[in-house]
């Protein structure tokens, strides 16, 4: 029993934490959970009360940003987590700039010790901004391993006090403006629908879904969320 509990004990010592939407957040933190002998989990799937930290352990975060925001799941999940003196840093990627994202998630959420901005293929278009090439996507790809390299050498040199990314003009302003906009007026399920001769009733949809807010039924997609 004395080895069970020891193995328990040691599964849940250090974890990265991750929100995704396209594979950019998995893939980042998987690299995190490699280099520091690590967990990565879904916050999707799991109830943040479930873990237990020491001061001994790193607590990482990894998110998209939305809108010069961490996603409101990112934020609600990490309200409940109890970090008790482990190293706290959140790692973000974004398509062009963060605006203030990280600082107000360790406002907001919980205390970070340090944040990074990782630029990455974007999957949507935002202000300022247009859809990525083949070429860019391409470049940020190649980029982006060499500059996470670089962060995971400070995040184990626990740098404290850290917030480095590319944050775009008035960060703080667009932050609290655009993230307001977004969440009144974009975000929702109701403009989403099926091309009925396209749908293959794969089921994929319902699968990624970060928010779980696809359901098939009748082997078509049904929106069970607002």
């Amino acid at each position: 029993a004395g080895i069970c509990i020891e193995i328990i004990r040691k599964a849940v010592e250090g974890m990265i934490f991750y929100f995704t939407g396209t594979g950019n957040s998995k893939w980042i933190a998987g690299q995190f959970a490699e280099a520091l002998e690590d967990q990565a989990v879904n916050l999707m799937t799991v109830d943040p009360k479930a873990y237990h930290f020491s001061e001994k352990d790193y607590l990482g975060i990894v998110f998209p940003v939305y809108a010069y925001a961490a996603p409101e799941p990112v934020t609600e999940f990490v309200q409940k987590l109890e970090p008790n003196g482990a190293f706290t840093f959140t790692v973000c990627n974004y398509s062009n700039v963060t605006g203030h994202a990280m600082q107000r998630l360790s406002e907001e959420g919980m205390h970070m010790n340090s944040g990074y901005g990782l630029l990455m293929p974007d999957n949507t278009t935002v202000i300022g901004s247009t859809y990525d090439t083949e070429e860019t996507t391409l470049k940020k790809l190649s980029d982006a391993k060499e500059r996470l390299d670089a962060i995971i050498q400070r995040i184990k040199a626990k740098e404290v006090g850290v917030f480095e990314s590319i944050e775009g003009e008035n960060p703080e302003e667009n932050s609290e403006k655009m993230l307001t906009v977004f969440r009144e007026k974009r975000s929702f399920t109701a403009p989403f629908h099926v091309t009925e001769d396209k749908c293959v009733s794969c089921g994929l949809c319902e699968r990624i879904c970060p928010a779980k807010a696809i359901e098939l039924k009748d082997g078509r997609p049904v929106w069970v969320k607002e």
